[in-house]
């Protein structure tokens, strides 16, 4: 399993690589406590990498990150993005593809979809040329134009803002487009660390019972730092 350091690294460098577009990277070190990554940060601005690094005293959760981010972007489009993501080849250009041909309807993007939500329950429509209507897939990068994040407003400032923020789109009538095939990877369910995995306890107390616990994790534990990118 790669380490959160390993994987803030991985996502910033496929970042700037494979990004064909003019952007500008803004990301905010949510009270990260790591001196390493901290001063690979502060080089990878100096390098040209980086545009803009905001360091937060305290963790402010995603969502406040993201928010502060959203301030001081210049761009006509939003991205939005965890660390525990690696970018393909031209994935913005195709992320964004979908967003402007299909510019009628009320849209935001993602490059991937996550397991979970990859289910028939949430897919609504199959388009022609092969992008994907998913009504909540994307929390973990989506992208936006200005406007529509005008329209939804900033994300919550809340340990779930994220679900809160796409339950807002819903009802606001905006969908997710996906393209054919996925454009980044998420490391979470890669080879990273994956919350969402089944954990299976057994333990013997020491009157001799056993006791056995089956569940699954909630998805609700964030990275230490967060990466709002303003495109």
């Amino acid at each position: 399993n790669k380490t959160r350091s390993e994987m803030l690294r991985e996502c910033i460098l496929s970042l700037r690589e494979n990004t064909e577009y003019p952007v500008e990277i803004i990301v905010v070190d949510n009270g990260g406590v790591d001196h390493d990554d901290t001063d690979w940060l502060v080089e990878q601005v100096r390098n040209g990498t980086i545009n803009t690094l905001i360091r937060n005293k305290d963790n402010l959760f995603f969502c406040g990150a993201w928010n502060l981010g959203s301030r001081i972007a210049s761009g006509d489009y939003l991205c939005f993005t965890c660390n525990d993501i690696v970018f393909k080849k031209g994935w913005l250009s195709k992320t964004i593809e979908g967003l402007e041909r299909y510019s009628e309807r009320k849209l935001i993007a993602s490059p991937f979809c996550s397991p979970d939500k990859d289910k028939p329950n949430w897919w609504k429509e199959l388009l022609s040329d092969g992008y994907r209507i998913n009504s909540m897939a994307g929390s973990n990068c989506c992208v936006l134009s200005r406007e529509a994040f005008k329209d939804l407003g900033d994300w919550p400032h809340h340990r779930i803002g994220g679900s809160i923020w796409y339950r807002r789109m819903v009802r606001k009538g905006y969908q997710v487009i996906v393209p054919p095939e996925a454009m980044v990877e998420h490391q979470a369910f890669r080879n990273g660390v994956n919350w969402r995995r089944p954990i299976d306890v057994k333990k013997t107390l020491l009157n001799g019972d056993e006791v056995h616990f089956n569940y699954k994790t909630k998805p609700s534990i964030y990275f230490g730092n967060q990466a709002p990118i303003g495109v």
